[in-house]
């Protein structure tokens, strides 16, 4: 900062006249040397005087708190499988296109931050790395991964899950902590060197590398692609007022341009998983979409004027999706004996009652709402597994905890449940799970018992550890 001046938030020159001065100990003292740290490199570019505001303060503190809760998330369920990533090989696990991609991202960002730092850019080095946490990590990889940290302790799909996001944070602390070394130094102490008695003494002598060969930027353009396609699937869901947590029977990705085709092909599995669906389709153009024909009335009122009135009366009783067809293959169609072309019919689209549709850059996502008696089911037994899930919340239940479960309800509630009994009881990690209705059913005074209303059916939960 000896270039310049610090300013306050309201661009005004900090000095001890006007009372406006922030001193490092007071920020240090509410949020810690490493947030302070990383603010300092990230409020400005090195050429401009540095405006200090609180807000971004606050800002920076939470992407931390957000690292550390991946941290936390990640030591947990590590421990309690006993991972041990020295000596693991692509023999002994299984990597998916998703981990693929967080360790292409992780050692594109060792790369990338590399050049920032040694062009002095630290405004762009702490960008990279505050994007790779919130966005890359906390708000996509570790969502992906939660199904997968619930299977058995040896499973390949699990331990390559773990592999995955241990390599992604060991190669974020290494570029983080020259800027924020007293957090990276105690993340460091517990995820490697807890592991690795015979790794380094310290983070900071390591050296600072990637590997070119696991970047991939292919598979990280089409993880973009994905992530915008589910992005519209949820807008649309939202529009329909559809909630995420139950399934679709189908969504279809419409798009002309052919790699973003190709990507929702190779990544179609998360998008099913993201976006809550049992299928996935691709198209160059949505075949269920019904076109409604009008007079291009810009072009053809002064060319027609007197004969308007016929073509408009002519199109409008007129199949619009057959008028449509005969302009694609012959470039004009004659309508009540007059000679239309492309130019001068318009079409309005019109989507079946059941579909609901969001664009996304490079197409359009259109989803099936249609409420199938299976989705109801598996939409209820969702409703119910979320309430169940509150309640362990409530019981401070260890992530590992099985719990006995007992589902009192209607007969039309229960009829919809039970055929979702063993996904049920996965969810909830259920050692027994009872559902019935409330005059056959009976529960001990000690089980934790909650009233909840879902979708307008009364449902009594009771659970014991």
């Amino acid at each position: 900062l000896m270039h310049g001046f610090v300013l306050d938030e309201n661009g005004n020159k900090m000095s001890k006249s006007l009372g406006n001065v922030v001193s490092p100990e007071e920020v240090i003292e509410k949020y810690g040397a490493d947030v302070l740290r990383f603010y300092l490199l990230w409020a400005s570019k090195p050429w401009d005087d540095l405006k200090f505001v609180w807000e971004e303060i606050l800002n920076i503190n939470k992407m931390f708190n957000i690292l550390w809760n991946v941290y936390v998330f990640s030591t947990t369920y590590m421990s309690l499988d006993n991972f041990n990533p020295i000596g693991l090989t692509e023999d002994n696990m299984i990597l998916r296109s998703e981990d693929k991609w967080i360790i292409s991202k992780a050692n594109t960002l060792v790369k990338e931050v590399a050049q920032d730092l040694d062009d002095l850019f630290f405004h762009k080095a702490t960008r990279k790395i505050n994007n790779f946490i919130l966005e890359d990590l906390s708000r996509w990889y570790v969502r992906l991964i939660r199904g997968r940290t619930w299977v058995e302790s040896d499973d390949p799909d699990k331990l390559g899950a773990y592999y995955s996001l241990y390599t992604a944070l060991v190669k974020l602390i290494e570029v983080l902590c020259p800027i924020a070394p007293h957090v990276c130094e105690e993340i460091y102490e517990n995820l490697v060197k807890g592991v690795n008695p015979e790794a380094p003494e310290s983070i900071h002598m390591l050296d600072w590398e990637y590997d070119d060969d696991a970047i991939d930027v292919e598979l990280e353009a089409k993880m973009d692609v994905v992530r915008e396609v589910i992005e519209a699937s949820i807008k649309a869901r939202d529009m329909a007022q559809y909630k995420l947590r139950w399934p679709v029977s189908d969504i279809t990705v419409v798009s002309q341009d052919e790699n973003v085709l190709n990507a929702i092909e190779e990544l179609k599995d998360i998008i099913k998983d993201q976006s809550n669906t049992k299928d996935v389709l691709c198209a160059s153009e949505f075949e269920k979409l019904s076109f409604n024909a009008k007079p291009n009335l810009k072009i053809l009122g002064p060319k027609l004027k007197g004969d308007m009135g016929k073509v408009v009366k002519g199109l409008k009783t007129a199949d619009g999706n057959q008028i449509k067809a005969d302009l694609d293959a012959n470039g004009s169609v004659t309508i009540e004996g007059i000679e239309l072309s492309s130019e001068e019919v318009l079409f309005d689209s019109e989507l079946p009652d059941d579909f609901v549709s969001s664009e996304f850059d490079g197409g359009n996502v259109f989803v099936n709402t249609n409420i199938t008696p299976e989705i109801k089911q598996e939409a209820m037994a969702r409703e119910l597994i979320r309430r169940v899930q509150d309640m362990r919340k409530e019981l401070d239940l260890d992530v590992e905890a099985n719990i006995n479960v007992t589902v009192e309800t209607s007969e039309e509630f229960k009829d919809l449940i039970v055929p979702q009994s063993e996904f049920i009881s996965h969810e909830i990690r259920a050692k027994s799970l009872i559902i019935s209705d409330t005059e056959q059913c009976s529960t001990d005074s000690d089980d934790f018992t909650k009233e909840w209303d879902i979708e307008g059916e009364k449902v009594i939960i009771s659970i014991k550890n």
